[in-house]
């Protein structure tokens, strides 16, 4: 057999462009990257440095966007030389962006306000702040306080655009306490809020007591996911959850029977019954 040919650039746009490609996302995907890889290795490309930066931290990149210092100093990237779009004025460790997500406006909906026309970056502080931040001037459009009794860290889309999901980090038992044999039953705790406006949903405690031996928890698509030691991942249903607490608080629990936790909502402070499930889980719901 002889050498095998290239495939040439010109001839696959054509194709693409003529439907001859599946409607499949994959291929398509699949299709847009094999064409730009033709393009950048090909011989004759040839590369220029028009711009070089140096960050302490790390660097994030999302849809065109270049984000240095912990999110507070936002590159755009689409031109032929990058520009700065915006800085956040410096802050102390505590104030610092843990982690951070892209959001962008739905089509065909009305919104309140201009500016929510406009993407926004969902913003998680050391500190225990939620805030969404213009993507194009660094302007803070809406902050939330979440609680001081955890320390969350991670961001994650459960709906795309539509529901996040708040992680904290995992509480460690300290050493006297596990010479002791005194284990720490909650895990972490999942908050959910719906964006624009932020609005909860509930904050899920992940307790060992009701989930066994679980070493991590994650929301995705409406789906709890469970994750053990012995390699065994377990799926609840968290609208099942969450529509199953409504339901009890709604008509079999009473004031004095419930717990509370104050937590400081927009700056104001308010109190959320927690309704415990043995056999099934553990949520906070507003």
């Amino acid at each position: 057999m002889g050498p095998t040919r290239k495939p040439n650039v010109c001839r696959r746009l054509s194709r693409r462009a003529l439907g001859f490609f599946a409607r499949d996302a994959g291929v398509v995907q699949r299709t847009n990257l094999g064409i730009l890889r033709e393009l950048v290795c090909q011989e004759s490309t040839k590369f220029k440095n028009v711009w070089t930066t140096h960050s302490k931290s790390p660097i994030a990149y999302e849809r065109g966007r270049i984000y240095f210092d912990n999110y507070r100093c936002c590159v755009s990237s689409v031109a032929s030389e990058p520009k700065k779009l915006y800085e956040m004025p410096k802050c102390s460790k505590s104030e610092k962006i843990e982690d951070a997500l892209l959001w962008e406006c739905p089509v065909g909906e009305v919104l309140p306000d201009p500016s929510d026309y406009k993407s926004s970056l969902i913003a998680l502080t050391a500190h225990n702040w939620l805030l969404r931040i213009s993507a194009t001037t660094g302007k803070i459009l809406e902050k939330i306080y979440l609680a001081s009794y955890c320390k969350f860290r991670y961001l994650s889309w459960d709906t795309p655009q539509e529901v996040i999901a708040v992680k904290s980090a995992q509480n460690k038992s300290s050493a006297v306490a596990r010479q002791a044999g005194i284990q720490q039953p909650i895990l972490l705790y999942l908050a959910v809020f719906q964006v624009l406006p932020f609005s909860l949903v509930g904050v899920l405690e992940i307790n060992k007591r009701i989930f066994g031996n679980v070493t991590d928890a994650t929301l995705s698509h409406g789906i709890l996911i469970v994750m053990y030691s012995s390699g065994l991942v377990r799926l609840y249903s968290f609208q099942a959850i969450t529509e199953q607490t409504h339901h009890h608080c709604s008509l079999r629990c009473h004031p004095w029977r419930m717990l509370f936790r104050l937590e400081a909502i927009l700056g104001t402070t308010s109190s959320h019954p927690i309704r415990r499930n043995r056999k099934e889980f553990s949520i906070f719901v507003p």
